[in-house]
């Protein structure tokens, strides 16, 4: 698309929704940003001896060098906080700062980090929540985790009860409120190539071509 746009992914564990936002973006030529990429460029150390410039996730990305900036104007004393929850407050702070650059500056996907909240102001947006039925999401999960179904789905569970405190904690609102998001949609109906068309044939809706 020639004009920009950030998409936002949030999505229920094993849903494949991370699967969808690299498919989404690779579709559309732009960046895919997820969790743990966010989670390198938080690392303190990897920060100050620049290994995270060469990981291949961050390689070639604007991630580094907005991480860059951004951590210069983070005093080094939120990243060494003995109390934890101040520490992961300041964190989510500082990740907060980077989505919004990457949001100004360039046309890319965002997984996870609350990041349709963060964006919320803005029109150049559109947030996505992505989810599907229990028993799809055990056939996912088996294939990467070696455990009973029944402490499988137990899980699974955890995992988004886990993302959902994540989210209430630092936005106040309810992961699951469907008035957070612009799109919802069921992956187990449409696979993850069908999915990523679903989006696509929104964004053409959202951003009619002039």
């Amino acid at each position: 698309m020639e004009k920009k746009v950030v998409i936002t992914i949030a999505r229920q564990h094993c849903s494949g929704g991370l699967k969808v936002g690299k498919r989404l973006a690779e579709e559309l030529g732009i960046n895919c940003y997820d969790s743990e990429m966010f989670r390198l460029v938080s690392d303190d150390k990897a920060m100050h001896d620049s290994h995270v410039a060469h990981d291949a996730r961050i390689k070639d990305t604007s991630l580094y060098d907005v991480a860059q900036e951004t951590y210069a104007e983070h005093p080094d004393e939120e990243f060494r906080e003995k109390d934890e929850m101040l520490l992961m407050k300041n964190l989510f702070c500082y990740q907060s700062d980077i989505i919004r650059r990457l949001a100004e500056q360039e046309s890319c996907v965002i997984v996870g980090r609350c990041a349709n909240d963060i964006l919320s102001d803005r029109d150049d947006t559109v947030s996505v929540f992505l989810w599907a039925p229990m028993d799809f999401r055990l056939r996912r999960a088996s294939s990467i985790k070696n455990m009973p179904e029944e402490e499988l789905e137990g899980y699974i569970r955890s995992v988004d009860e886990r993302r959902a405190s994540y989210y209430h904690n630092y936005t106040g609102g309810d992961w699951l409120d469907v008035t957070k998001y612009e799109l919802s949609l069921d992956v187990s109906r449409y696979g993850i190539r069908g999915t990523s068309e679903m989006i696509m044939k929104y964004l053409k809706l959202r951003f009619p071509e002039e």
